[in-house]
């Protein structure tokens, strides 16, 4: 518990039940803590009285006693499942309620005690079905995955368009220091189209002008020729036009072609692995990152695909068969 704790009054206190209970006197105890005596039995007595709690609780100037466990389930319940923009709609809340007046800063560590904390929500689409994800994975991506090798590979096939630009992220910095990053005018993309293969984690990738019906069946016979002893190669991708075009389909209706379509789910990106290594991409070539000129950028691209084998430890811990699945089932999907 003193390991965990932020406040420095709340972990003052443990230290000093800790040494009192590895047998340490009170007198030196307050000696070696800076403390008197009185402080220290004041100490003992509260949790002798209270237990953790009192331990845990702090009296702040200008706010209403604590509340109790039951009005801390009803602020839970009330809470649970929104996002709160602001801390001071728990302190309205409370005050309506209960009638007890919070601070801003005593809310938010009582909130933060009760589990709540403070981040950004992760964007979906707003019509993805975790249902149907489920009975995807189950039924069609894991039978597959476990039986690709060399002789029917795996593939996960999508393309990612890095813009030239500075795009700020979350990252650690010194909180009196001020952080620029430089960002460049225009909307000028670089169009990689890719292939992650599941078996040995090998990647496909074609730099194109526009991902078009074209790209896709260059991608398909680059990767053809990547397993020329392949009985089949199952390619898991998403519904983008391109993908279900007649051009397309009529390159993989030619005879002796080994490239079958496993089309994912509808607003399923969460089950197409090339999705994480373009998240880690971006993180290492994209996220708070300035290059002066566009080569230099195209430089810094092919310099991450050039020295790729560096990162197999982090992409190793990645790429795995296991899935988060987002959105609200239909009703009447099994």
């Amino acid at each position: 518990m003193m390991r965990r704790q932020m406040n420095s009054a709340v972990h003052r206190r443990m230290n000093v039940l800790l040494l009192l209970d590895d047998g340490v006197s009170m007198a030196e105890i307050a000696r070696v803590l800076y403390l008197d005596e009185g402080t220290v039995r004041a100490h003992r007595e509260l949790y002798e009285r209270e237990g953790r709690a009192g331990i845990e609780r702090l009296v702040y100037e200008g706010r209403s006693p604590e509340m109790n466990a039951r009005q801390e389930q009803i602020l839970v319940a009330h809470f649970s499942g929104r996002m709160v923009a602001n801390v001071k709609e728990f302190c309205a809340f409370v005050e309506a309620r209960f009638g007890l007046v919070y601070t801003p800063n005593a809310m938010t560590k009582h909130v933060k005690r009760l589990g709540f904390v403070y981040k950004k929500p992760k964007c979906v689409p707003a019509k993805a079905d975790a249902r149907v994800q489920k009975r995807f994975a189950r039924n069609v991506l894991r039978p597959l995955m476990r039986a690709a090798n060399a002789d029917q590979p795996l593939y996960f096939v999508d393309a990612t368009h890095p813009a030239y630009t500075g795009r700020a992220a979350y990252c650690w910095m010194r909180k009196d220091e001020r952080c620029e990053l430089k960002s460049n005018h225009g909307r000028v993309n670089v169009n990689i189209n890719g292939a992650l293969c599941w078996h040995d984690r090998t990647l496909i990738q074609l730099q194109v002008d526009k991902v078009t019906s074209a790209a896709m069946i260059a991608l398909f016979e680059k990767i053809a020729a990547h397993h020329p002893r392949a009985r089949i190669i199952n390619v898991a991708l998403d519904n983008a036009r391109y993908n279900h075009s007649r051009e397309l389909r009529a390159w993989l209706d030619r005879p002796g072609c080994r490239i079958k379509l496993r089309y994912l789910p509808s607003y399923s990106p969460n089950l197409n692995l090339i999705e994480r290594l373009w998240g880690f991409f971006k993180k290492k070539v994209v996220f708070n990152k300035y290059h002066p000129t566009f080569a230099d950028f195209r430089k810094s691209i092919a310099a991450f695909f050039r020295t790729i084998g560096s990162h197999k430890k982090a992409l190793a811990t990645l790429l795995t068969d296991k899935f988060h699945f987002i959105g609200h089932p239909s009703p009447g999907i099994p």
